[in-house]
């Protein structure tokens, strides 16, 4: 099934102000996957940071040894969307990421994924779903307890 153009679409809810979960949302760092590790594990690089742009590398450990390395350009439109676009040997990847403020201090994070696989193997969406689903879990509660921190 090469070529197979997949949509796939989520929400999340934070209880912290917009402007809180877009700068946490779109910090990038080196050491972002310790919230997920046990989860989903990998090694980030940055190569560019710029005020509407960051660049970086991300390389997943696989199976025999097989190494992974895809890059991820994300373009910041401040205040309240992102968009990133991934370049992978198996696959290419489109998120557009959107915080619709519920209030003062609660947001929903609207994402929309198209994915594009390159190779016969279709990845299990059910599998994707739920890893998506878990990562996002911790995100949304490493960005409550960073706001509640900072809160108090």
């Amino acid at each position: 099934m090469s070529g197979k153009l997949v949509t796939l679409r989520f929400r999340k809810v934070v209880l912290a102000p917009a402007r809180f979960v877009f700068a946490w949302c779109t910090d990038y760092r080196e050491d972002d996957d310790q919230i997920t590790k046990s989860i989903y594990h990998y090694e980030a690089r940055i190569l560019l940071r710029e005020p509407t742009r960051i660049v970086r590398t991300i390389t997943v450990p696989g199976r025999n040894r097989n190494r992974s390395t895809d890059v991820e350009i994300i373009s910041l439109q401040p205040p309240d969307r992102w968009h990133l676009r991934k370049l992978s040997v198996t696959d290419d990847e489109t998120g557009s990421y959107r915080l619709i403020r519920q209030g003062s201090s609660r947001t929903l994070i609207e994402m929309r994924f198209r994915r594009k696989c390159k190779t016969r193997r279709m990845p299990n969406l059910g599998n994707y779903r739920a890893l998506f689903s878990r990562v996002w879990d911790r995100y949304v509660d490493e960005i409550e307890r960073e706001y509640h921190r900072e809160k108090v």
